[in-house]
């Protein structure tokens, strides 16, 4: 009788392992993809904001934000945003993302520095990064 039951509690945890070891596979298995998406942003300014927003957004690990290119980078987790989310999101903090057009409501609320057509578009050094006009 002490066997069975012996051989019970062995399988029991046997299957408890089992489970435990698949759910853990499936969380460090999240299908992370990285996209890089063309903007407008042309200064720090634009940089602090999409740096601000971006990894808050639901699926976001990670992102990085180019000055010179105007390129935001994003790694995400597929299962919970989809590029064209992302490129949604980015249009309603006022910017151009890949073909998605900037929200032009969100875009008339930017500083003048954002929406230049060059850095430092305000006239201050240092593309307007604590200007304190803005």
């Amino acid at each position: 009788m002490k066997k069975i039951l012996f051989i019970l509690v062995l399988l029991s945890t046997s299957f408890s392992l089992s489970a435990q070891q698949k759910t853990q596979q499936k969380a460090q298995s999240k299908d992370y993809q990285t996209i890089t998406i063309q903007t407008n942003g042309v200064c720090e300014q634009c940089k602090k904001r999409m740096m601000d927003n971006v990894p808050q957004w639901m699926g976001v690990k990670s992102c990085t934000y180019d000055v010179g290119t105007a390129k935001l980078t994003v790694t995400y987790d597929a299962a919970k945003t989809s590029p064209t989310q992302l490129r949604t999101s980015i249009s309603k903090l006022g910017y151009n993302a890949d073909n998605v057009k900037a929200d032009a409501a969100a875009r008339a609320k930017l500083p003048s520095c954002c929406t230049s057509s060059k850095a430092g578009g305000c006239g201050h050094s240092g593309g307007c990064g604590g200007c304190g006009h803005h």
